[in-house]
């Protein structure tokens, strides 16, 4: 009787050990569980998670290598577009600010005298410094330039504005005009003018202005054709 009372035991004694060991080993395992899963596949802000991230590092830096390879800026090949007009009414402040105007890059005209493409080099003062009202906020000037075909009533145009240059006492600044702009005039002579202006909220100032001429022929063959050469070979037969 007592050896059966004892098997009892024993056997009480093992099932309730066995019952506490399987508790406890579900208990541990859950939140480890739980916490590697978020960590994997939870998204982040930009709602992508961190495989996708590593992706999207190398996409741009692949696109940068990509543009790296483009060459620089062709004058004379450049699109050309309505340049902004200054605000109006222009307020008349000219000084003695712009030093020279000369014609650089000139290319020889194939059909004639004169020159098919040219750059500006400009020497002026654009120091402007507390030059606008006080109610404008911001007492500094904002020095740009624009160029401009005078050839008289009906025949003017603004061909070239540059952005907002820097201020410099006796500064060099160079302006390129693309060909597109100024073919429109024709063989002849031009009367090239550049205004040294200061841009406001309400009306533009004009600093300065110089105007220089030059001799312009049109390039014939600007556009790819080879109408001079053919011309020239049938004069020769």
């Amino acid at each position: 009787m007592q050896f059966r009372n004892a098997a009892v035991i024993a056997v009480a004694l093992l099932v309730a050990l066995s019952g506490c060991s399987a508790l406890g080993g579900t208990q541990a395992g859950e939140p480890t569980n739980e916490t590697d899963t978020k960590s994997v596949t939870e998204p982040d802000a930009n709602g992508s998670d961190g495989a996708d991230n590593t992706s999207s590092d190398v996409e741009p830096n692949d696109a940068d290598e990509d543009t790296s390879t483009d060459g620089g800026d062709d004058t004379a090949a450049a699109a050309w577009y309505p340049p902004e007009e200054p605000n109006r009414p222009l307020e008349d402040k000219r000084e003695d600010r712009i030093t020279s105007v000369e014609f650089v890059d000139k290319e020889p005209a194939e059909n004639g005298d004169g020159y098919s493409n040219f750059n500006l080099e400009v020497v002026a003062n654009t120091s402007m410094e507390d030059v606008d009202p006080a109610e404008h906020g911001d007492l500094e000037g904002e020095p740009y330039f624009f160029v401009k075909i005078n050839e008289g009533e009906g025949n003017r145009k603004i061909i070239e504005r540059t952005d907002e240059v820097r201020m410099d006492e006796n500064g060099t600044f160079y302006i390129d005009v693309r060909p597109a702009g100024i073919e429109e005039f024709g063989a002849g002579s031009l009367t090239v003018e550049v205004f040294l202006m200061d841009e406001d909220k309400d009306w533009d100032d004009i600093y300065a202005s110089v105007g220089t001429e030059i001799q312009y022929a049109p390039d014939t063959s600007a556009d790819g054709s080879s109408s001079t050469v053919t011309d020239s070979e049938s004069t020769d037969s």
